[in-house]
């Protein structure tokens, strides 16, 4: 299956459409014409789907068990084999596909990295790191067996603080609040004293990719965009370990990191310092004109596009795209869309 690379990826991360369908969603478009998701964003412009995947998310504090609050779910969401029925769609619909890991079981972010509980007996990094192939890899071949190839592989989510960091407390639930720091001692955090072992699991990961098809693009996601420095930094200190990956993903919200004349001077000054790599924004929300924008903007087109969160809901990241209806009915809200389409036609996709 030939590589999917548009002009600019116009993407978005709509992890939780395959449970709410499931569960009765309906999406009605600006027409007034009821459509799947997939073909309704296709409608609009958009190219490219993000899908999340946990390790076992029906796991003591997954993602589809319920530990400690509401998370449990009839069917274990976001799992290996949900995401290649999902990716299958991708692919059937003609988009492209990044496929996030997160190794865990349960959402990873800048304040849980958990390791997953099948992975925590392990007692060396060499350990951890075969487990982490073995899986990643194991993914990637049964998703092109199934005729669903990611385009693109993210090893890891908002891994700033390094990856397979923590453990839950008794106080953890299903969202992974409130996890502690792996007593034994054995983590990928990213200091001066754990990179060498962040870089080991980073580079397992991208072997496991690697050895199904190395011509998958393979992205890293740090989320302090607001911390040009502290991003510098981070790439530095995988490059100078031997990690070697094709894009930098950033997470551009506004309430977490600036506004986007903060995220223009981060990605300016990251093409300039690192000329070999490419760019996407792989969350954000509000201020969808400008993020377009500096991503297309970046020079000799290593500004690939932007991954727009979950267009269905809302929180404190932004606004959906979407407004509810009666009977768990969505319908798309025109003046979002017209956006989205002006952004399409400005860069003649």
């Amino acid at each position: 299956m030939p590589a999917f690379e548009p002009s600019f990826i116009l993407g978005a991360d709509i992890s939780s459409v395959q449970e709410a369908v499931d569960n009765g969603a309906t999406y009605t478009d600006t027409d007034g014409n009821e459509k799947g998701m997939l073909e309704l964003l296709k409608n609009h412009g958009f190219n490219y789907i993000r899908l999340r995947t946990f390790v076992d998310p029906g796991a003591s504090y997954g993602y589809a068990f319920g530990t400690g609050g509401s998370c449990a779910k009839n069917e274990t969401y976001c799992d290996k084999d949900h995401t290649i029925e999902f990716g299958k769609q991708i692919k059937a619909a003609g988009m492209g596909f990044l496929l996030d890991f997160h190794y865990s079981d349960t959402w990873a972010d800048p304040g849980k990295q958990i390791i997953p509980e099948a992975w925590r007996r392990a007692r060396s990094i060499d350990e951890m790191t075969g487990l982490l192939k073995t899986y990643t890899k194991d993914v990637v071949a049964a998703l092109v067996s199934a005729g669903a190839r990611p385009d693109m592989v993210q090893i890891g989510n908002e891994i700033t603080p390094g990856m397979l960091i923590h453990v839950p407390s008794a106080s953890t639930d299903c969202w992974g609040n409130d996890p502690v720091v792996n007593p034994e001692g054995l983590t990928g955090r990213a200091t001066d004293q754990s990179w060498d072992n962040l870089a080991a699991l980073l580079k397992a990961g991208i072997a496991g990719v690697k050895e199904v098809d190395d011509t998958i693009k393979i992205m890293l996601h740090v989320e302090n965009t607001e911390d040009v420095n502290g991003v510098t930094w981070w790439v530095n200190s995988a490059k100078t370990r031997g990690v070697a990956f094709d894009v930098l993903g950033l997470s551009c919200y506004t309430a977490f990191q600036g506004e986007p004349e903060v995220w223009q001077d981060t990605f300016n000054t990251l093409a300039e310092t690192f000329p070999d790599l490419s760019f996407a924004i792989a969350e954000y929300n509000p201020e969808r004109t400008k993020a377009n924008q500096i991503m297309h903007d970046l020079p000799d087109g290593r500004g690939l596009g932007t991954f727009f969160w979950e267009p269905t809901q809302s929180g404190s990241w932004g606004s959906s795209l979407f407004t509810p209806q009666q009977g768990g009915a969505y319908k798309a809200n025109s003046e979002d869309f017209a956006e989205l389409e002006a952004i399409k036609a400005s860069f003649g996709m």
